[in-house]
């Protein structure tokens, strides 16, 4: 993983210092690098995407889904491409840390007010750019399909910049992927050593967040992500 992240960032910088690398360019790269990793991880994927799902017209956009895993960063960017709003210590992750800083990851101190508002203004500008953010908006991982309350900030921006919530479920055949009380090391170490895992991704129709409230909106979006969950473990079986 160190090595796929390394090269892709090496690649990466070198384009940069010979010309702009512009949005569309680093999506490309941040697309393409998870990619490799769920290769490299033998994540085995199946999709449930609505007809208009995968739309990118529905812009700006903001992808809402549960949060169980480490897998769900690279899952959320390989289908998505765009920018993640993640927790701040993800920054300094092995492997994953180093790309994610590079890649345009928005870093928050959920602890902090002004680190949260401060955030809300960077994404609005990376929305009206036409820059998909992905967000979990649990705001941390959790065991099983239970959806739990979103927090709002997130929906702030995307009501204000009159955009488009994308709600997506996430469901692994087994819960050894589930990023618990441990430290991330250990996780993702188990996560490495996995033979092979088993996910499904049920990706909601995008709904306008123009004229909504922020809470009533956060709440329709976690209702919609719940249902897929449901849909997703329908398709993976296993248990949560």
């Amino acid at each position: 993983m160190g090595g796929v992240s390394g090269a892709m960032l090496a690649a990466l910088t070198v384009e940069h210092r010979l010309r702009p690398v512009t949005d569309q360019r680093l999506e490309a790269y941040v697309r393409g690098w998870a990619r490799s990793l769920l290769r490299l991880l033998h994540v085995d994927l199946k999709v449930t995407p609505s007809l208009d799902a995968l739309d990118d017209r529905a812009r700006p956009r903001l992808v809402v889904a549960n949060h169980r895993s480490t897998i769900d960063i690279l899952l959320m960017l390989h289908l998505f491409g765009g920018n993640l709003l993640a927790r701040g210590d993800m920054a300094h992750w092995p492997a994953i840390g180093v790309m994610a800083r590079r890649a345009g990851t928005l870093f928050v101190d959920r602890e902090d007010p002004s680190s949260g508002a401060a955030v809300v203004q960077t994404m609005r500008e990376r929305l009206r750019r036409g820059i998909t953010v992905c967000v979990f908006p649990e705001g941390t991982t959790f065991p099983g399909d239970e959806v739990h309350e979103f927090q709002a900030g997130a929906f702030i921006a995307v009501a204000r910049e009159k955009g488009f919530v994308t709600p997506v479920g996430i469901a692994y055949e087994t819960p050894d992927a589930v990023y618990g009380n441990e430290p991330v090391g250990v996780h993702m170490k188990r996560v490495a050593q996995s033979p092979s895992i088993r996910v499904a991704v049920a990706v909601g129709a995008p709904f306008a967040a123009a004229g909504a409230g922020v809470r009533p909106l956060a709440e329709r979006a976690r209702t919609e992500v719940q249902s897929l969950v449901s849909r997703a473990r329908s398709i993976v079986g296993g248990r949560p």
